[in-house]
């Protein structure tokens, strides 16, 4: 599946400021308000645009930042994964290549650095760290290349599987809606047409 024109102005419009108003992201993407606000809609439900959030400059904070890889059992990589995840002080957490996992810590004092590193040294199948502080900030940027976008992987509105193949599209009350199969398809707009009843029927 591919992106339409209009969506890919209006998440251009969305990346240059994702603060804007309704109204001024149809400006810039030179579509209706009504038109700007179904794509949105569509895009989120399609798990493309998956949220938005304020960044905080740590170091006018007191705060320090610090870039930890870590080596772990390729078995376990899994369980550990979730461990180090609900550490508070982990900001983010990503899977490398193999079984490496990298992890970005946000702590008030290098005090605090200390604690968590024997915590995650303490997790049985954690192996090796690396442990680096960042210094600056050359460059930070969540914008996509949109241009360069040819295929995309959504997942069913019914059944929540990752869509193989040219999804079945419902078009109800002016928006698009995504199913990978005609079951789903079916399913899907029984369900949306019983909850738009219910919904009347409270007016």
């Amino acid at each position: 599946m591919e992106l339409s024109e209009n969506q890919i102005k209006v998440l251009k419009a969305l990346q240059d400021d994702p603060r804007t108003s309704m109204r001024s992201l149809a400006k810039k993407a030179d579509v209706s308000t009504p038109t700007a606000s179904n794509i949105v809609d569509e895009l989120e439900k399609m798990g493309i645009v998956k949220g938005y959030r304020t960044v905080l400059d740590t170091d006018k904070l007191g705060m320090y930042t610090f870039h930890i890889t870590m080596e772990v059992d390729v078995h376990r990589a899994e369980e550990i994964a979730e461990k180090i995840a609900d550490m508070e002080e982990i900001n983010e957490l990503v899977e490398l290549d193999g079984s490496d996992l990298f992890a970005k810590v946000v702590v008030p004092s290098l005090d605090e650095l200390d604690d968590v590193t024997r915590n995650l040294k303490g997790i049985e199948g954690v192996m090796r760290l690396k442990v680096s502080r960042e210094t600056g900030c050359l460059k930070d940027s969540s914008t996509v290349p949109l241009e360069t976008v040819s295929n995309l992987d959504i997942d069913c509105y019914y059944c929540k599987k990752t869509i193989q193949g040219t999804p079945v599209k419902l078009d109800m009350d002016g928006r698009k809606h995504y199913l990978c199969c005609e079951t789903c398809a079916s399913e899907y707009k029984e369900k949306y047409q019983k909850f738009k009843e219910k919904a009347e029927s409270k007016d």
